[in-house]
């Protein structure tokens, strides 16, 4: 079940004047373990989605099978069932969860555009048994040539051994790469224009966007609490703020209490329809991350910071008329000023000793 649909009101019939409701995540962690009272031999339990939502959230899942167990004045077992739960956030209409998760990776957009070099991560839930091999179509052209060329090749993956969330991996230079092999060319002589990644029933296609950076994109959890990258045309603008007091000492004026901080404002270019509801869950989401430069450190050039977004605004219009914009402010969550530190990449590969004859 979608979690979502787990905030409908649960009926219990109660064999006594009261029954304990205990809810058990994986790993045997107690989520709820509560004694209630029966009213005309019946009661209701409110807001369950949201305890096992949380309760996945802590734990990084999107797929968990909680174990909801009643208990009677005895401590002895009357009834317990299985609940297999995906986690969703939001409300959603879909009466088949089957045939939801049969036909769709975990994401609401099934068409994006991607940074140049970038690799697209997919999510999606696969029962076991089931094959996960994926194809992926792509359209490229030679940095010499206007004409295009398309290509289509096999990822061989092995079958899922239980229910659980599979993940795929795109990377343009692996594209590149086998293009480049095929063709018998150089990988510089090959522009990546688009893919698509199918798996079963699912597809997502992806535009290569040159006006894209990856590392100017942002990392959030969906609303199935799985990781995405959101890379889209905007405008950052950065805002300092110093906040202090002043003190006068022996007629001297002198600043105490003393603290920075610095927020960054994004404007979006024109979004799709489908872009902007797609933003409105980076928006909303319980964790964000951002690719920080790393200069000093050649084997890892960026680091990955949680940041928070403290301020937005999300205009959307399905129509032509206007086109759908979103404007958001963020903060780096550890409240300090972001400053790159330079270093050189070195030019020797041993130390170097100067010997004098």
């Amino acid at each position: 079940m979608l979690s979502c649909n787990l905030y409908d009101a649960w009926g219990i019939h109660v064999d006594g004047d009261s029954v304990v409701v205990r809810i058990t995540a994986p790993g045997g962690k107690v989520v709820l373990n509560e004694r209630y009272y029966a009213v005309n031999g019946s009661l209701l339990l409110y807001e369950i989605g949201s305890l096992l939502e949380a309760s996945m959230r802590s734990a990084n899942l999107a797929y968990a099978d909680f174990t909801f167990t009643l208990l009677d004045e005895d401590g002895e077992t009357e009834d317990y069932c299985v609940v297999h739960t995906l986690y969703c956030d939001r409300f959603s209409v879909s009466t088949d969860t089957d045939v939801f998760l049969a036909e769709n990776f975990l994401t609401t957009l099934g068409t994006r555009r991607v940074a140049p070099g970038s690799t697209t991560t997919l999510s999606y839930f696969a029962k076991a048994g089931e094959p996960t091999t994926a194809t992926v179509s792509c359209l490229w052209r030679s940095t010499s040539e206007a004409e295009t060329h398309a290509m289509t090749y096999e990822m061989p993956r092995p079958a899922m051994t239980a229910d659980g969330i599979a993940l795929l991996a795109v990377g343009q230079g692996d594209i590149v790469a086998m293009i480049a092999q095929e063709q018998g060319v150089e990988a510089s002589s090959i522009e990546l224009l688009s893919f698509t990644a199918t798996v079963g029933q699912r597809s997502v296609t992806c535009y290569v966007d040159r006006s894209l950076r990856d590392d100017c994109s942002f990392q959030f959890r969906n609303c199935f609490n799985v990781w995405e990258v959101a890379a889209f045309p905007h405008i950052t603008t950065a805002k300092s703020e110093v906040k202090r007091s002043t003190a006068v000492v022996n007629n001297e004026s002198t600043f105490y209490d003393q603290s920075a901080s610095r927020t960054y404002e994004v404007q979006t270019g024109a979004l799709t329809y489908d872009e902007a509801e797609w933003l409105d869950q980076l928006i909303a989401s319980h964790e964000v991350r951002r690719p920080v430069p790393d200069d000093t450190d050649d084997s890892e050039p960026y680091v990955s910071c949680k940041v928070l977004i403290t301020d937005s605004t999300c205009e959307v219009s399905d129509g032509d008329e206007k086109p759908n914009s979103v404007k958001f402010t963020w903060r780096y969550a550890d409240n300090r000023p972001n400053v790159r530190l330079t270093a050189s990449k070195g030019i020797f590969t041993s130390p170097y000793n100067i010997v004098f004859s």
